[in-house]
């Protein structure tokens, strides 16, 4: 980190005991069990502080690796100061873990509750043999079958019509454009009309329509017409046979159990065994 990684793991591995790579770590790999992953992680702009464990189902046997929650605080600068930092872990037997930077702490929980995927599965889960019968109504409003379109309702009325009550302010400048040739433009002395067409001088601003009302065309504004009402829709109302959100039964979870003692972890390997 110090010499300005851009896209690397800072982070350690504990082995996990029984997997030989004790003796002959030529055959250590990124697929080689471990019982903690604990440290630092960049790539980029994406920073992580990992703590992962490996926990073995007590029930079946497999391994899957939890992930511990994000830190509590924002950790970018320690990724990019390029200083020396002290990462510790700290696992104790009631299940709790804290995490401290430079012994100030960032992180902290509990192994069975602030892990993905949670150690302990659900006791009950949704029934994936139940199915939402055919005629189950979800819809907690439904179109109104009775309504129908008023006669007077004119789809056909524009949103906005010109101001009936709109007069040309006295002093507009009918014939006065908004826009003249610029009277000090002299054309460039290399314009060649055979190349470049007949040359016309750039417009500016009519300097007579800034002390008068407005110049050219007038034309009445527009106004929202007070007649407007749009596309006719039939009203909502309530659905006689809603039947409420459709949920599949519980059951119980075939794959539950329930470890109470998850910082019993693989041990791990040791330097002196």
């Amino acid at each position: 980190m110090q010499e300005g990684q851009n896209c690397g793991g800072a982070y350690i591995k504990l082995l996990s005991r029984g997997t030989n790579n004790k003796a002959d770590l030529r055959k250590f790999h990124d697929q080689t069990p471990y019982t903690i992953m604990f440290g630092p992680d960049k790539c980029g702009n994406d920073n992580k502080l990992h703590f992962i464990f490996r926990h073995r189902n007590p029930k079946n046997g497999t391994v899957e690796e939890k992930h511990s929650k994000k830190p509590s605080q924002r950790l970018d600068d320690i990724y990019k100061d390029k200083e020396p930092h002290l990462y510790t872990l700290i696992v104790r037997p009631d299940n709790t873990f804290s995490i401290l930077v430079d012994n100030k702490e960032v992180n902290a929980g509990s192994l069975l509750e602030d892990f993905t995927p949670p150690v302990n599965p659900p006791e009950e889960i949704d029934d994936p043999n139940d199915k939402k019968p055919e005629d189950w109504d979800e819809r907690e409003k439904i179109v109104d079958p009775s309504a129908s379109k008023p006669e007077d309702w004119d789809e056909e009325a524009p949103a906005q019509i010109v101001d009936p009550n709109a007069v040309k302010p006295d002093g507009w400048l009918d014939d006065e454009p908004e826009m003249i040739p610029d009277p000090e433009a002299q054309k460039p002395s290399d314009w060649d009309d055979d190349m470049d067409g007949e040359w016309e001088a750039p417009l500016i601003d009519n300097p007579r329509c800034s002390s008068a009302p407005g110049c050219g065309v007038w034309t009445a504004p527009t106004i929202p017409n007070p007649n407007y009402k749009g596309i006719w829709r039939a009203p909502l109302i309530p659905n006689p046979n809603y039947k409420g959100k459709w949920s599949p039964r519980r059951v119980p979870n075939p794959d539950y159990f329930k470890d109470d003692q998850p910082f019993k972890m693989t041990p791990i390997v040791s330097t002196n065994t």
